[in-house]
């Protein structure tokens, strides 16, 4: 993205607030409003100074200018000064100075969070102060001394600026603070720091500390001298001859690996032993190449101090590059040299001005190619690519010494910091790389590891001006390709070896590293005949082109865990949806056979060489920036918009490499199915787009399923189901949920083969008891945003039974026959009935009781009771039947029982006593249950006679198909039995009636 970068002028340092009030001190009627005293206000006039008897306070976000002719004034205060914070003092050519003579001098600003929240919580003054009392700055600029009688000096926030000196007679602590200028403290302790700032913090000057002196994450660019009992450093410390002094005692002990670049020297005349400890290395200064001290030399002798500035603090980092680093033009040729800068801020590219300028402007102009002039004079503005590109032009080609170094520097305007010089001659004999339409190339690009076939020629003047191929050189000139980019990469394995004949050569070229080399051919030429050839006829020529090689693609790899390919359709599972992986990308050369331009699947690609420069800090800015696509399932690929995140970063930038490799942590993928994960550059390459690599990964499964909806299916017109008795149906849903639980749509779309099937069990203590068949519909839809299973097991339709159907099953084991009932109020026991699985396809998970039906069936024990009765014999009677359940350790009536329907006709009989032919009595009725009950079932006989009759109940299949109704009423056997009644016809002789023992109905009731 191009973000365009811009110098904010010292003038808008401090925005105001609308209620801001600026006082001038050349009218005293303004200026009295912020002096106070204890009658009056007035403020006294002594040439330059000002001064109020009692307290200077100036509210929050006002400020002090002087628009009297005085370039500097003078405020004094008798009982102190106190500013409020986001004030501004003076100005740069009309500085105002703050005296305190007592009390206190105080400048308040609120606390800063970020840069962004410091440009409205600092204050800027440009003015010495001097007080005789304790001093406190909180995130200050100053440009002015600061000098301190008696009193301590307290100096902390998130950034400071001082420029200039700094005297000191008492406690001196200075956090968070650039300082130019020297520092001295006489009191009893002077301690510089570095702590939770915005930056690194940095002394441009001498320190003097007359005793203890501590230094705690700084760069000081100065000598350092203690001349008290103790120095206790960390940090830099560069000087060209002596770095440190100490008196007594200097120790690193505070941090590790503090630099010094300069001589330590231990001050004579202390009584006690000397003392050096800790930690540190030393260099020679600052610009020696050797010295007694050392043997190394400083690693920042090329870099200049850095430059205090009145500027806030900023996020920007402004970077300049500018290639080629030197070039060559023919004296007669067409071509000139050209040079293109880029311009970025924090590793962007950035539209920003540049200066440029000549060293010998009288003999050359420049020409923008790219970009565009400023008003300024030498300055330019590069393009919204952070282009600027500009030829060199002579003025008069005459006046131009051949093959002599000529110098273009340049210099961001922003940062002057960032500067960078260029080499370029002109010259009458010159090696070159040229194109296959024989245009000169300054620069080629390449594909680390693809071979390139490179043309290259000997062009030189003739007599007639014209530039022409040297056809009479045949040799193999040196090359040699040094590094350019970035600084202190490896060179790898860079080959080519160019031969010419009869000035051409044409000769493969190949580099298995990324970043910019120069290579550049020399060779002695016999040029006679030529333009501009010394007499001896020989000469030496050389010539140079720029190699610019970036990596073919970035291979997406493992880090700690497989990356399988399985999709929706096929192949391995991955992790579970929404669970935390990891993976690496890698900059590789190039294969055989590996498109130039097209993405890669780069899964086979991960043993493949990297490109090691493309992490180097010195590398182009570039981020890798992994995205996503779902490759899997294609039916919902162009309407999702879950793609892969990170708790961290889908993007590193190109120094986050760790052992060549950038780790990305913490992704995940809150869908199922499988991703199209791809790796791109944020930006070109040396101008030059990197392969897109992609990998398939995946598959991503649900983490968890729950229950989320059940109904059970009674018989027909029953609210409850007796055990051993068939459900009708049961319907059960699933959901599938990620390991946020949270749902996944993309489930449902998977192939059967992939999608859990779950069956129905007993999870309690009873799994014995219910073992219902597979489900006959299992099948997974998208309802909404979520994917729902739907699973029903029906009651077979022929001869349902316990074994085919969904049932509970009766408990034959002694002590628990009969028992329930189950999920009936708090009087009875409850089932656990849920989820099971017989075969897990990837990962099977519950949470909190989700595989347990929220809806629990209500079981009862029931058994069909027969009452006994009797009767004169011939008569018709009503045998009485209930439907009994198990409760609270015994039988009752069934009172919700309206449907069972039992046949008479269905029975067993077995005489006990009988004057009759044999099956004389019989059983008829149908009888339905209402609230338990019903009379309707007849005993009857065909001749009346005396007989006592066991009937009982055909309640299986053959017969009333109740076989749940069954009871065990002979325990002697293992088996249960119909319900049995006994039946008594008796004797009718007038009044003299046999009663049998044991007769039912004796007193003629029925």
């Amino acid at each position: 993205m191009m973000r365009l970068y811009c110098v904010i002028a010292t003038a808008m340092l401090m925005p105001l607030t609308a209620q801001a009030t600026v006082y001038d001190v050349a009218k005293p009627s303004e200026l009295n409003q912020i002096c106070s005293t204890h009658s009056s206000f007035d403020i006294q006039r002594t040439d330059t100074t000002f001064f109020c008897h009692g307290k200077i306070v100036l509210p929050a976000g006002d400020s002090i200018i002087s628009s009297s002719p005085e370039n500097e004034v003078i405020l004094e205060a008798h009982q102190g000064i106190v500013l409020e914070g986001n004030n501004r003092i003076g100005e740069p050519n009309k500085r105002i100075s703050l005296r305190s003579l007592s009390v206190e001098l105080k400048v308040n600003n609120e606390q800063a969070s970020s840069i962004e929240d410091y440009q409205n919580k600092h204050t800027v003054i440009y003015g010495d102060l001097l007080s005789a009392y304790p001093t406190k700055l909180h995130n200050v600029l100053i440009d002015g001394d600061i000098e301190l009688t008696g009193s301590t000096l307290h100096i902390d926030g998130k950034y400071n600026t001082i420029i200039g000196k700094i005297l000191t007679h008492s406690t001196t602590d200075i956090f968070n603070t650039n300082v130019c200028g020297t520092i001295e403290s006489k009191g009893h302790q002077l301690h510089l720091k570095t702590n939770h700032p915005f930056q690194q913090h940095f002394v441009v000057g001498d320190i003097v500390a007359h005793s203890s002196l501590l230094i705690d994450d700084m760069a000081v660019y100065g000598t350092t001298e203690s001349k008290g009992a103790s120095a206790a450093l960390n940090g830099s410390f560069y000087a060209k001859d002596t770095a440190i002094k100490y008196f007594q005692t200097l120790n690193f002990n505070q941090g590790v690996g503090s630099q010094v670049c300069g001589e330590i020297q231990q001050t004579p005349g202390s009584s006690h032993p000397h003392s050096l400890t800790g930690k540190y290395s030393q260099f020679c200064g600052v610009g020696q190449s050797r010295c007694d001290y050392s043997s190394s030399i400083c690693p920042s002798t090329a870099t200049p101090p850095p430059e205090c500035s009145m500027l806030p603090p900023s996020n920007d980092d402004l970077g300049l590059t500018v290639t080629p680093s030197d070039d060559m033009a023919l004296m007669c040729g067409d071509d000139l040299p050209q040079f293109t800068a880029i311009t970025t801020n924090n590793d962007e590219v950035v539209s920003a001005p540049v200066m440029a300028i000549l060293s010998d402007p009288d003999l050359f102009t420049l020409e923008v190619v790219k970009g565009k002039p400023t008003s300024t004079e030498n300055q330019f503005q590069s393009n919204d690519n952070g282009e600027l590109v500009v030829r060199v032009v002579p003025n008069d080609i005459d006046k131009i010494a051949l093959d002599a170094n000529y110098y273009l520097t340049f210099t961001m305007v922003g940062d002057s910091a960032k500067e960078q010089t260029v080499n370029f001659m002109f010259t009458p004999f010159m090696f070159e790389a040229y194109s296959n339409e024989r245009r000169t190339l300054n620069e080629i690009r390449v594909i680390a590891g693809k071979p390139e076939n490179v043309h290259t020629r000997l062009l030189a003047c003739a007599s007639t001006g014209e530039p022409v191929v040297a056809s009479n050189y045949n040799g193999k000139p040196k090359v040699v390709h040094p590094l350019i980019k970035p600084l202190g990469g490896s060179e790898g394995d860079f080959s080519y070896s160019a031969e010419f004949k009869d000035g051409l050569s044409e000769h493969g070229l190949i580099t298995n590293e990324s970043g910019l080399f120069e290579v550049t051919l020399s060779d002695q030429f016999e040029c006679k005949g030529f333009s501009e050839c010394p007499d001896d006829g020989a000469v030496e020529v050389t010539g140079k082109f720029n190699v610019y090689s970036r990596p073919w693609t970035l291979a997406i790899c493992e880090n700690q865990n497989t990356l399988p390919s399985g999709t929706s359709e096929q192949g391995d599972k991955f992790i579970a949806a929404g669970e935390h992986f990891s993976l690496t990308v890698k900059p590789v050369i190039w294969q055989k056979g590996g498109s130039i331009s097209d993405p890669i699947d780069s899964s086979a690609y991960c043993d493949a060489l990297v490109t090691t420069n493309f992490m180097h800090d010195g590398a182009p800015a570039a981020s890798v920036v992994l995205s996503s696509e779902q490759h899997s399932p294609l039916d919902t690929a162009n309407q999702t918009s879950t793609l892969l995140k990170s708790n961290y970063a889908l993007t590193q930038g190109h120094q986050s490499a760790k052992n060549h490799r950038f780790v990305f942590n913490g992704l995940y993928w809150a869908e199922v199915g499988s991703l199209k994960v791809k790796a791109n550059l944020d930006s070109t390459y040396f101008g030059m787009k990197v392969n897109e690599g992609y990998r398939h990964i995946g598959r991503f499964y649900p983490k968890y399923f729950k229950v989320q909806s059940q109904d059970w299916t009674y018989p027909k017109n029953q609210g409850f189901v007796y055990m051993n008795q068939p459900f009708e149906k049961v319907t059960y849903d699933v959901v599938a949920l990620n390991a946020n639980k949270e749902d996944v749509k993309n489930y449902a779309h998977f192939a059967p083969s992939l999608q859990q099937h779950f069956y129905l069990g007993e999870l309690g203590g009873y799994q014995d008891r219910f073992v219902p068949p597979a489900p006959q519909k299992a099948e997974w839809k998208r309802i909404g945003d979520a994917s729902i299973g739907q699973f029903v097991i029906e009651k077979a339709s022929t001869n349902a039974t316990c074994q085919n159907s969904p049932c509970w099953e009766k408990d034959k084991t002694k002590g628990h026959y009969p028992d329930g009932p189950f999920n009936r109020g708090a009087n009875s026991k409850s089932s656990k009935i849920g989820l099971v699985t017989t075969h897990v396809v990837d990962e099977v998970n519950f949470f909190d009781g989700g595989e347990i039906l929220t809806k629990q069936p209500d079981i009862r024990f029931g058994r069909l009771n027969f009452k006994d009765v009797g009767g004169n014999q011939g008569m018709k009677i009503k045998v009485p039947l209930d439907v009994e359940v198990w409760q609270n350790g015994r039988f009752v009536t069934n009172l919700d029982d309206n449907s069972t329907t039992a046949n008479g006709a269905y029975y067993t009989s077995t005489p006990i006593w009988s004057n009759a032919p044999v099956n004389n009595a019989q059983l008829s009725g149908v009888a339905k249950m209402s609230v338990g009950r019903t009379n309707d079932i007849i005993a009857s006989q065909i001749d009346a006679a005396r007989e006592q009759i066991q009937f009982s109940l055909n309640l299986d299949h053959s017969g009333n198909q109740l076989p749940w109704l069954k009871y065990d009423w002979e325990t002697s056997t293992p088996e249960e039995e119909n319900p049995p009644t006994i039946v008594t016809f008796g004797i009718h002789r007038g009044n003299d009636r046999i009663i049998y023992r044991g007769e039912p109905n004796m007193l003629g009731l029925n």
